[in-house]
């Protein structure tokens, strides 16, 4: 891709009339330049567009200050992506933000003793008695034994299986993240789960027979240990079946979506639902809808997919109400919305580590209005 080609693309994005492969495309070729052209670009870029859309750009986000916050970020490539978010987010015809806060530099609100902070490992373990183990204020080392399995706390903070003998008996666990909480899990066959807020797995504690099958509501990021004779299966809400060998991919099956989204990003996924069937490539996502009881593929946002295992917020194109309710799920907070608000899209980056009062200073310089009651967060236009 040329800079002539790019700034067409930048013109497509602003008017929504652009495809996937365009996006993509964009990403990699930004992703691809040195971190010293990427500045120059974004300087090029941001002008004219700003000059454009001034009165929808607020003056915060100059790309002087964007910059300024994107520069000490050490994540990988986000820096960059980061960038080009920002490119683009400064270009739309709505209202649009970003943020990407400073390690360590975050500034306390004035209410201070009010501060709502980020999610944290917690969870709750179910095992296969009924017992409950308390896993962020357990120490770490062996929890429980099952039968020839044993359960540990790794010194990382995650949850591991280490079966030791055949099972003579399969018993099975729920590990429960609550709202404001994450967690990581080992499975007995070594397979792993990045398992976000507000979300449950619930899996044997040796994997027998014909099939490795684990039950997900919520949301979660699986890494599967290869068995080509024991397809592993994810069973969730709606009767959705996700069937893989050994693949990474994303599964967002929250009860408060409109929709059950599946995302591969290697691999190869079938999903089945009341007998229709759908595959996945690389690249793409299958989704259920649930109204329609429809399963529909289409090309994916993966970086978008599995931003919260990266321990990012990235909207594309999303409106308010879809952006509270991944606040509630990860701040802890319950959302009200106060009267009709403004149809406006978002596009975005911002740090899933920053306290909910920095994300709302933000969010509120794009019109709509955020007030924080305690643990109630009220919307209105």
């Amino acid at each position: 891709m040329t800079k002539e080609e790019a700034l067409q693309f930048i013109r497509k994005f602003r008017s929504g009339q652009y495809a996937p492969e365009e996006h993509a495309a964009f990403r990699e070729w930004l992703n691809s330049l040195p971190a010293e052209e990427t500045e120059e670009l974004m300087a090029d870029f941001a002008h004219p567009f700003l000059a454009e859309e001034a009165p929808a750009v607020a003056p915060e986000l100059s790309w002087q200050r964007i910059e300024a916050r994107i520069r000490p970020v050490q994540r990988r490539r986000w820096p960059l992506y980061a960038a080009a978010a920002a490119v683009l987010g400064i270009i739309a015809a709505a209202s649009v933000w970003l943020m990407q806060p400073v390690p360590g530099k975050i500034q306390p609100t004035q209410a201070t003793v009010h501060t709502v902070q980020p999610a944290a490992n917690k969870a709750v373990l179910t095992l296969g008695d009924g017992s409950l183990i308390t896993l962020d204020s357990a120490a770490n080392g062996q929890l429980a034994r099952q039968g020839q399995t044993s359960v540990l706390k790794s010194g990382t903070g995650q949850l591991q299986y280490d079966q030791q003998g055949p099972e003579d008996a399969v018993q099975f666990n729920t590990l429960a993240t609550p709202r404001g909480g994450q967690f990581q899990l080992v499975l007995p066959d070594g397979s792993k789960v990045w398992l976000n807020a507000a979300s449950s797995l619930r899996f044997p504690t040796a994997f027998h027979g014909t099939e490795r099958r684990v039950e997900l509501q919520g949301e979660a990021y699986f890494e599967i240990a290869h068995n080509k004779k024991m397809p592993f299966r994810v069973t969730t809400a709606n009767d959705l079946t996700i069937t893989v060998l050994g693949t990474h991919f994303n599964v967002m099956a929250y009860a408060d979506e409109s929709s059950l989204k599946t995302t591969l990003l290697e691999g190869s996924v079938q999903l089945n639902r009341g007998g229709t069937t759908q595959l996945l490539k690389p690249g793409q996502e299958g989704r259920l809808h649930k109204q329609s009881g429809t399963l529909s593929v289409a090309p994916a946002d993966v970086e978008e997919a599995i931003a919260w295992k990266n321990g990012i917020f990235q909207f594309e194109h999303a409106d308010i109400t879809a952006i509270a309710r991944q606040l509630a799920r990860w701040y802890d907070v319950d959302v009200v919305i106060a009267g009709p608000l403004p149809q406006k899209n978002f596009v975005g980056v911002m740090s899933r580590n920053a306290p909910l009062e920095s994300v709302l200073k933000v969010l509120g310089s794009t019109g709509v209005q955020f007030k924080l009651e305690g643990r109630r967060l009220i919307v209105t236009p």
